[in-house]
């Protein structure tokens, strides 16, 4: 669409078109109508956005911050019922699921049995005194820092305890209120005290306050009636959802009647700046602290209400909270007011230098004071609202007519301000707005030495713009080459510029002297500063500074390169990626870094700068590479965020009331599976742990009760012990981890600052025990085996001294063998001759021998012969001479029987005989005595291996005689049958 505007177009597309509706309340039927006819196609869809949002109306409201908590972040029911805090700073929720805790870093969830809980108190015995739906008890740590249930109403019928809403602490009794009755736990006993219909209780000035149908007071373990309470309450159907103290009286806020005090036993109506928002809405629950009271509403959030001033603030889903529906308010004791809503937890941070614009505007890319009135650009427009901006309250927020779209920067020149976008460059002349026809997708818009020019970068180069008749008009493209120009610094002394983006580069570029071409360029990009990220631009203390995700650079003029600012770098957070850098009015360097902005403060007494430690806001809400800082006063400053904008009070001191308790949560051995061996709840937990050396890598996680997220915690940690690290760098970071540690006794630090002098540290000290091998028992081992190897060793010595001995003395012994043989050989010699003589002697003997008996043998057959022809003889002689022939015969054969028998060489024979066959005659006089000399001279025969019928003449018997004397012989030997006479006279003689 396209409206005529004096000297030039004003083209419009359908997002400014829509923001021309919006703006002109007096838009004619005439005008829409002639829309209509221009693009039937989007009609409808118009005039239905017209009406819908002509009839909305735009606040600004510069709201507390808030931090929500959803039920997907702390993983338990919707619902939270009470709330309170421990004394360390935890904080503990009565969810629907069970105990909720939260340490400030981690959310953990103790379920009760089968019951939702509804109250919660802690006790000064380290006990967390619980209650829920038909049961109550308490919660205590166990060593792994978990908490357990311990169960008090076991022993009372469930249906007669009905619900636990409360629970008040006095000395040493502990009283859980329910609706009909309050249950006291003394000195590990529970009595009943009881009062139908309770709906609210409190404890005020150490005593016991319940309200019902009336209010009551605990008085010697009975309750009592306030006068005149009753029918106050009963007859007009108020319910008491407060009692609380304030200044000496007692303040009674009801769910729709108002506020009350009672004194002089009445009950006095309190008027306030509330009354009207009492009376349209139904209060659920409420809290007060000094003369702050917070009120919780069923359906239209909270309200705040000073009770010495009057004055109130309405917090509700239009300004931060989650869910409209309030069930419990908790102040903490660092002013926070924490909401347990019907669905999720809300935290405000009432002191938070952080207040955050609400309206649904877009994501914040500038901002600027013009005329006393403040302009904010965003991705949808250019809008205004008063300035001083006023907290806590509604003020109005309008867009600015034609401005619809991309809005990249506002500045002021000339008493104007300029809206440059990428839909088109606008300018604000008082109340008047006109576009600049010609461009589009402008980045910025800069002053030049010449006072009647201004320089525009856009996505496609250099533009100039004059001044004619008051307004400013496109004058010319600046010739040279088409620098999209992200970043953009114009150096105050020169025609000279530095441009860059993402893909061109980092470039410094000449201009000529009426600004209307490049006349020289030149890239600074190099090794340390390559192309492919943006960069930042600025000017710190007479230094051009780039910050790149390299870190930062300086130009430096003499050298006419860039080189490393080491010394800014020390000074804010080292080699590190640096997204946006500038320098206020005041001096102070703001800077980005991890998607984090920090301020670097310039002490003007001293010129120099400091940093407060941890002071760093919002983390991840800031527009990469389109982050902006606009500082309006000494303590005031417009951040733009991905969710609009912020104001800041940078110069607010942050004053902890309690110090933060950093605290050692976890320990756990890494591996496999990793395994929790150390845990510390609200009691300190001083186990000294002791790690096999098979779990030597860990992982410790550390938290701090840090609810403020305007306030960015950061960390420094350390290892001593056999491996010892200096201090870490500070992060964000609240896991440690180590592995393969060597064993000896460590003990591990953390340490983060508050904005104290000195610093908040925790530390945690363990042992990894020796490996089995490296024990003391296992070194006595080594020990005793090193004295065995030794005494081994020693004794493998003299062993071999010996064997060296033993060798010498065995060669010695070899000789002497071999000269013992030699001997021996002669021996053998001199034996084999004399065995050879002896056997040739023998031999001999032998033949002797067998001669002799052969010739005893024919001598006796002769001589037999003889025998038989002197027989033959004397048979044949006559008878006449018979007489003295057979005499002479018998005389013959008596003499040839003598002969026989005592031959004399019988005794040559037995001699010879013993000297061959090993003194077989001798033996067998000693072994068998009884034996006769024919016996023993026939056992000689038979060793001879004679037979029968060679024996048989040399014993003058016969072969039949010899066969019975051979069997005589076995008689006397004792031979079996089966045993060889042969064989035994054989080895006998042996």
């Amino acid at each position: 669409m396209v409206f005529v505007q004096d000297e030039g177009f004003l083209i419009l597309d359908r997002q400014s078109v829509f923001r021309y509706f919006f703006l002109q309340k007096d838009v004619s039927l005439k005008t829409l109508l002639m829309y209509y006819a221009m693009n039937r196609l989007v009609t409808s869809f118009l005039l239905l956005t017209l009406f819908v949002f002509c009839s909305q109306r735009l606040c600004a409201g510069w709201q507390r911050s808030i931090t929500n908590y959803s039920r997907n972040s702390y993983k338990a029911a919707s619902q939270n019922w009470r709330i309170m805090q421990n004394d360390n700073g935890w904080m503990y929720f009565a969810n629907n699921k069970g105990l909720l805790e939260y340490d400030g870093t981690n959310w953990s969830v103790y379920p009760i049995h089968n019951a939702k809980m509804r109250a919660v108190k802690a006790g000064k015995d380290g006990r967390i005194y619980v209650g829920g739906l038909q049961q109550f008890g308490y919660f205590v740590p166990n060593f792994l820092g978990r908490l357990d249930y311990i169960c008090l109403s076991d022993s009372i019928d469930k249906r007669s305890i009905g619900n636990i809403w409360n629970i008040h602490i006095i000395e040493d009794q502990v009283y859980f209120q329910s609706d009909n009755a309050v249950f006291c736990f003394e000195n590990e006993r529970i009595h009943r005290i009881n009062c139908h219909s309770i709906v609210h209780s409190a404890l005020v000035g150490q005593r016991l306050y319940v309200a019902g149908t009336g209010l009551f007071v605990l008085d010697k373990n009975k309750f009592v009636l306030l006068p005149n309470t009753n029918s106050m309450i009963s007859d007009t159907g108020m319910r008491v959802i407060g009692l609380f103290s304030y200044r000496d009286k007692l303040l009674v806020v009801t769910n729709r009647g108002g506020l009350f005090f009672y004194e002089n036993r009445m009950l006095i109506p309190f008027r306030s700046g509330a009354d009207d928002f009492l009376k349209q809405n139904r209060l659920f629950c409420a809290t007060i602290k000094g003369s702050l009271l917070a009120l919780g509403t069923v359906q239209d959030g909270l309200l705040l209400l000073d009770m010495d001033t009057g004055e109130t603030e309405h917090i509700s889903v239009h300004n931060g909270l989650q869910n409209k529906t309030i069930l419990s308010l908790f102040f903490d004791r660092e002013d926070n007011l924490w909401l347990g809503l019907d669905n999720g937890i809300d935290c405000i941070h009432l002191h938070s230098p952080i207040f955050q614009n609400r309206a649904t505007i877009g994501s914040g890319y500038a901002s600027c004071l013009y005329r006393n009135k403040l302009y904010l650009g965003t991705n949808q427009g250019v809008f205004v609202t008063d300035y001083p901006l006023v907290l806590n309250k509604v003020q109005s927020l309008e867009p600015v007519w034609g401005t619809a779209g991309q809005i990249y920067s506002l500045a002021v020149y000339d008493d104007k301000l300029f809206c440059a976008g990428s839909n088109a460059l606008g300018v604000l002349d008082g109340n008047e707005f006109y576009l600049i026809p010609g461009i589009r997708g402008v980045w910025w818009v800069k002053s030049i030495p010449q006072k009647d020019r201004l320089l525009v970068a856009t996505y496609i180069g250099l533009y100039s713009l004059k001044k004619v008749e008051g307004r400013w008009i496109l004058h010319r493209r600046v010739k040279g080459r088409r620098f999209s120009s992200k970043s953009l610094y114009i150096e105050p002394l020169a025609n000279t510029l530095w441009t860059a983006n993402k893909e061109g580069g980092l470039y410094r570029l000449f201009l000529s002297e009426e600004c209307d071409s490049i006349l020289h360029e030149k890239c600074y990009n190099f090794e340390e500063l390559p192309m492919g990220d943006n960069v930042c631009i600025t000017r710190v203390d007479d230094e051009i500074v780039i910050a790149s995700r390299q870190g930062l650079f300086r130009y430096n003029q003499l050298k006419d390169n860039l080189e490393r600012y080491d010394r800014l770098e020390k000074q804010m957070d080292g080699r590190t990626a640096y997204t946006y850098i500038m320098q206020d009015s005041l001096r102070n360097i703001w800077y980005v870094t991890d998607g984090v902005l920090k301020l670097l403060h310039y002490d003007p007494l001293a010129n120099s700068y400091y940093r407060r430690e941890n002071e760093a806001y919002l983390k991840n809400c800031l527009i990469e590479d389109f982050e902006t800082v606009n500082v309006f006063t000494e303590n005031e400053a417009m951040i733009g965020m991905e969710d609009g904008f912020s104001l800041l009070h940078f110069m607010q001191e942050r004053v902890k009331k309690y110090p933060l308790n950093l605290q050692i949560r976890r320990v756990y051995l890494t591996g496999v599976k990793d395994s929790l061996v150390y845990g510390c709840s609200y009691i300190p937990n001083d186990m000294y742990l002791k790690i096999p050396y098979k779990n030597n890598s860990i992982r410790i996680e550390y938290s701090i009760n840090n609810y403020d997220r305007s306030l960015a915690l950061f960390y420094s940690c350390r290892l001593t012990g056999p491996v010892s690290e200096p201090w870490s760098q500070l992060g964000e970071n609240t896991i440690k981890e180590y592995t393969l540690l060597p064993e000896g006794k460590y003990t591990f630090y953390v340490r983060t600052h508050v904005g104290q002098e000195e610093p908040t540290t925790a530390s945690f000290s363990f042992e990894i025990l020796s490996p089995w091998y490296r024990t003391w028992w296992s070194y006595l081992l080594y020990s005793v085996l090193i004295v065995m190897l030794l005494t081994y060793i020693y004794y493998r010595m003299s062993m071999e001294r010996k064997h060296l001995v033993m060798l010498k003395e065995l060669e010695l012994y070899r000789q002497k063998q071999v000269f013992q043989r030699e001997n021996e050989l002669n021996s053998k010699k001199i034996d084999l001759l004399k065995e050879e003589n002896l056997q040739a002697e023998l031999r001999h003997k032998s033949e002797e021998l067998i001669h002799t008996t052969l010739n005893i043998i024919r001598k006796n057959e002769i001589l037999q012969n003889i025998k038989s022809e002197v027989l033959s003889i004397l048979h044949a002689a006559k008878e006449e001479n018979l007489v003295i022939i057979r005499r002479k015969i018998l005389c013959l054969i008596s003499q040839i029987d003598t002969n026989m028998e005592h031959d004399d060489d019988l005794s040559a024979f037995q001699s010879t005989f013993d000297s061959v066959h090993h003194n077989l005659f001798q033996k067998l006089e000693a072994r068998f005595p009884e034996l006769t000399k024919r016996e023993k001279l026939l056992c000689a025969y038979i060793k001879m291996n004679l037979m029968s019928k060679e024996i048989a003449p040399l014993m003058n018997i016969s072969q039949r005689g010899v066969e019975v004397s051979r069997y005589r012989l076995r008689k006397k030997f004792g031979l079996k049958e089966g045993e060889n006479l042969v064989e035994f006279l054989q080895k006998f003689s042996q």
